[in-house]
């Protein structure tokens, strides 16, 4: 399965939003499988980069807790045979879960038709968790953090990280690759005013040492709350985008990489009020789970299902109401910043 056709289709502007929802509304009912599940197993992390709300010492007080294993087993009663993909690892770093790999194994036996997890990879490289048993348990694709390609930017804004382990990530990604071909590494990179000139020139594609990548993504920095980050300001990475954001979207396609980013343009839309279309989808198949949360306040997985869920809250009948009301849509509307899959 592509999910990343599934993303293109979801955010082309050439599909009109009446039929996207329509589309969504008919896999509801029919129960096909329409949601995301994106897990943090804990609340901890063992980084501190610059621009997470883990850099943040009173935020952290607040960050604790792990998944239990009765509570991952109601969870996937409840969810998973409506799950089209699995995250493991959203805002924490999964790797410090002692049971990753049942976690995976788990959601394959559910039969999930796409497993993938971010992480910041360093325990990888230290060999405390193993990379190629999560793949042999069906693992389909690995994200990895990476906010600098030079050591002292790496080091600096993910302080905990050292460069030297994030070369033997690189080491050991290229032997999971080589074994198994099919596995899909996507690089996620932060962009700020103080790394976006290591995505200049070869920089950025030097690091992999011939490396296959499969995707990657480029997220302008965003205001998380209280981080060690305070410079949020778009207008160095506006003056800079050919050299940097455009540099890597024109390597990624002469390498045959799908890269996910922002136009220019979409540089101004971090903060800016969206059409409220990705918000009523969103709504209805992003589902967060952690120690704290399980996809909504009112649901509970040990007596609730996906079906029984939505049937209390007539959510069929909502989605239709917003296939032909632009009133709804737009009520709904989100600031969720806008990318193009490339």
């Amino acid at each position: 399965m592509n999910i990343y056709r599934i993303l293109h289709l979801v955010a082309s502007r050439r599909i009109p939003a009446s039929v996207k929802l329509l589309g969504l509304c008919m896999m509801h009912l029919v129960g096909r499988r329409t949601i995301g599940i994106f897990m943090d197993p804990v609340l901890s992390c063992n980084l501190r980069c610059r621009m997470c709300y883990f850099s943040d010492a009173e935020k952290r007080k607040s960050m604790h807790g792990m998944i239990t294993g009765s509570r991952l087993d109601a969870v996937a009663r409840a969810l998973y045979p409506r799950a089209l993909k699995l995250q493991i690892g959203c805002g924490a770093e999964p790797t410090l879960y002692r049971n990753l790999a049942g976690i995976v194994r788990q959601g394959h036996a559910y039969g999930i038709p796409y497993i993938s997890l971010t992480t910041n990879g360093q325990l990888i490289a230290s060999g405390y968790v193993s990379l190629i048993d999560l793949v042999r348990a069906g693992l389909n694709e690995i994200t990895v953090s990476v906010h600098g390609t030079s050591r002292e930017i790496y080091e600096e804004m993910m302080p905990g990280a050292t460069f030297d382990r994030l070369s033997g990530l690189i080491d050991c990604l290229i032997d999971v690759k080589s074994e198994f071909p099919g596995f899909k590494i996507r690089i996620n990179y932060t962009v700020n005013s103080m790394n976006m000139y290591d995505l200049q020139g070869d920089c950025f594609w030097t690091l992999w040492k011939g490396l296959e990548l499969d995707i990657v993504q480029l997220r302008p920095v965003q205001d998380m709350g209280r981080t060690d980050w305070n410079d949020f300001d778009m207008v160095s990475l506006k003056e800079n985008y050919d050299s940097t954001i455009g540099n890597i979207i024109r390597g990624c396609k002469e390498r045959g990489i799908t890269c996910i980013a922002p136009g220019r343009e979409q540089l101004d839309e971090v903060a800016t009020l969206q059409d409220g279309v990705s918000s009523v989808i969103e709504d209805i198949t992003y589902c967060y789970v952690s120690p704290e949360e399980c996809y909504k306040s009112d649901f509970n997985p040990d007596n609730d299902t996906y079906e029984s869920y939505h049937r209390r809250n007539a959510t069929a009948i909502k989605l239709l109401k917003s296939v032909w009301s632009r009133k709804e849509r737009m009520r709904n509307a989100s600031k969720k910043l806008n990318y193009d899959v490339k």
